[in-house]
């Protein structure tokens, strides 16, 4: 008997969702849904899902999830909890769900919640602690007998191993000591314990029954707080459409320590996990783990190979898609509308009057045109229930959804890490795309001041742009291309006003700053992209842009390009900054070898770094010898450092107009995430 496709078991369970009565809708149909798609899904030679199967079974798991987090019933159903803990699973934060679930209380009855948790804590975080922390708080919550004993089992196999590290970690402490009589080390020897012996003391002799307790997760009045890990204050930190915690709000006064003070020795215990990227994690929402390393092999071929085809064309497009077995439509906050488009959205309607649309179960406000290309328009947007609530609206025809895949998995292939370079920052955030029959409607980020506008700004007041300001903007632009390339994405429409400005700093640091880089770009319009996993490794392009402008060397010559593309149009951005005027490409008169540069002319105030930044991107040999931009981005930031100490607070103080109005757009337009529709019965 052959197997149901995937289609045919979706098809099922939305016959079934509709047509079922009864009480438990979790355990009748979620779990067995699950049970058949896993038993479809082929396995790796491990006998685990592997990384596609993840990007299936995700979002149904969430899905459930968000069905039922606030129904009391099936939070304390097993077969929710285990639906649950299957997300992390398939997660790179598997900590922060831990803690989301212990913040709803799902799963803590259980002990599968508990061991996974502190099983992570150890193994992943090091931190002995926190899971000490863990194993004492689930005594709070799990009653059933049997849990307990599975518990317990657990617990005591952590005991023995944290003995056996804290017992060698002691030797290692007393090693470093130099006794200076024998009477000494004997007297501490006696009164020294370890921190295996300090937290041990405090278990009964006894089997430990566990304590039934009405505790309470808001109040920090509760002791057995300082013992919880810092999932606490992930929780309150997060502002997570899922749990409702849009608005962020301090749940404590002072961080928790996940250290148990009574064990304190002075050594230094890794934290439960990285707070910094807490923000980034939900509200981008990984559906899939990520490995922690870039993918740097594309080029790493011996001859590079054309495609013919163009990878522009959403045909074309979507036959890759389907070819590599990538199915779009299971994308969480995907949603499709068997209809047209609301008319007073239309093209020549919308700007003229605030307009009250429904969209996808959603009232929403509909305001000015932010902008309009060849394929669609940009309008403003804001919740009809909350008006402060405002996002970016882009409304295309034919309908697409390739630039919501491309964000989707930029955002999944990011690697997220405290103190280093965060691509998801610079990116926009993607809330909702919406198919309709004839248009595909998009809710995403709104930023309301281009690098175009910044150019512009300095030009209507017939400054140029000081040095500083060109090599800051410069290195971020580096930065951004440098990890996105490596992510195997090609943005293929790079321009000034395709770059959000997020940040104008008034002063420059003269050192390099530890922390990573406040988010100074935002680069936007994904539309034209091209997502380089869909291809073998080495695979080249020959379409050329309409626009000749825009198109790189390598198209105006009919020459094999993969990531010239987008260093063109950084060079092309950052010369709108150099020299406050659009680029055009010709060849070098003076050294008459055939090589390109810029009309413009490099005269006494261009400094002498941009003469050779631009030979370099312009004449790049091939596509297996490009620029090193991590080693620009350096050489730019020294001089950066250097020139900071040089600046002059005029050059910076006519500015500050441009950053107060920026930030108070920034402010504004900073939205939530949109609610989701209740579901249809």
């Amino acid at each position: 008997m052959t197997k149901p496709t995937l289609a045919e078991l979706q098809h099922e369970f939305d016959k079934r969702l509709k047509l079922y009565n009864g009480t438990n809708e979790v355990s009748d149909l979620w779990l067995p849904y699950l049970a058949a798609i896993q038993d479809v899904l082929p396995e790796d030679n491990n006998g685990e899902n592997t990384l596609a199967n993840n990007q299936i079974l995700y979002p149904i798991c969430l899905k459930c999830l968000e069905k039922f987090e606030n129904n009391s019933e099936q939070i304390k159903n097993k077969d929710f909890a285990e639906i649950c803990l299957l997300i992390p699973e398939m997660s790179v934060d598997k900590g922060l769900w831990y803690g989301l679930f212990y913040k709803k209380q799902v799963g803590v009855k259980y002990a599968h919640l508990w061991i996974d948790w502190a099983e992570y804590t150890e193994e992943n975080e090091l931190n002995w602690a926190g899971a000490w922390g863990i194993y004492e708080e689930a005594k709070k919550f799990v009653i059933d007998h049997d849990e307990c004993a599975e518990i317990d089992k657990a617990y005591r196999a952590f005991a023995d191993r944290f003995q056996e590290w804290d017992k060698n970690e002691y030797e290692k402490e007393q090693s470093k000591v130099k006794p200076k009589n024998r009477a000494t080390v004997t007297k501490r020897k006696t009164q020294t314990r370890s921190s295996f012996e300090i937290m041990m003391a405090s278990e009964p002799k006894t089997k430990r029954s566990p304590i039934r307790a009405q505790a309470s997760l808001e109040s920090d009045d509760d002791p057995d707080c300082q013992l919880l890990p810092e999932c606490r204050e992930a929780v309150r930190l997060e502002y997570s459409r899922m749990l409702d915690m849009s608005n962020t709000s301090l749940m404590g006064g002072e961080r928790v320590s996940c250290i148990p003070s009574n064990i304190r020795r002075g050594s230094v215990v890794p934290p439960l996990m990285n707070i910094f990227t807490i923000d980034q994690v939900l509200r981008r929402q990984s559906q899939v783990p990520i490995n922690d390393t870039l993918d740097e092999n594309f080029l790493d071929v011996s001859c590079i190979v054309v495609d013919e085809r163009d990878p522009f064309d959403d045909h074309i497009r979507r036959q890759i898609l389907d070819k590599r077995g990538i199915n779009y439509a299971i994308m969480e906050n995907y949603s499709v509308e068997k209809t047209n488009l609301p008319t007073v959205l239309s093209k020549n309607k919308i700007g003229t009057k605030i307009e009250k649309v429904k969209l996808g179960g959603i009232n929403y406000e509909f305001g000015k045109k932010l902008g309009e290309g060849a394929y669609g328009y940009v309008i403003t947007a804001r919740l009809e229930s909350d008006p402060k609530v405002t996002y970016a609206c882009k409304i295309q025809h034919p309908p697409t959804v390739w630039e919501f895949y491309i964000l989707t998995e930029l955002s999944r292939r990011t690697i997220r890490k405290a103190g280093q370079f965060d691509l998801n920052q610079r990116i926009p955030t993607v809330y909702r795309l919406i198919e309709y029959n004839d248009y595909s409607v998009m809710l995403m980020q709104r930023a309301p001041q281009t690098l175009l506008d910044f150019a512009n700004y300095h030009i209507s007041r017939d400054r140029y742009v000081p040095l500083c300001y060109q090599l800051y903007y410069s290195i971020e632009m580096l930065r951004i291309f440098d990890y996105m390339h490596r992510l195997r994405i090609i943005h293929c429409d790079v321009k000034p006003d395709n770059f959000m400005v997020l940040h104008c700093p008034t002063t420059f640091s003269t050192k390099k700053a530890s922390c990573a880089p406040i988010p100074s770009l935002m680069l936007i319009d994904f539309n034209r992209s091209i997502d380089l996993k869909l291809f073998d490794n080495g695979t080249a392009f020959v379409t050329c842009v309409p626009k000749k402008e825009l198109a790189c060397v390598e198209m105006l010559n009919n020459r094999p390009w993969i990531f010239q593309h987008d260093l063109f149009g950084m060079v092309y951005s950052i010369h709108v900054l150099v020299f406050l005027s659009y680029m055009t490409v010709c060849e070098d008169e003076q050294r008459q070898d055939g090589s390109m540069t810029t009309k413009a002319k490099f005269s006494k105030r261009i400094h002498d770094i941009w003469k050779e930044f631009f030979y370099e991107f312009l004449n790049i040999p091939d596509c297996q010898h490009l620029p090193d931009l991590n080693a620009w981005a350096d050489r730019l930031e020294l001089l950066l450092f250097e020139e900071a100490k040089r600046i002059k607070s005029k050059d910076t103080d006519y500015a500050s107009m441009f950053r107060m109005k920026l930030d108070t757009h920034l402010n504004q337009f900073q939205p939530p995430p949109p609610p989701t529709p209740a579901p249809t019965s």
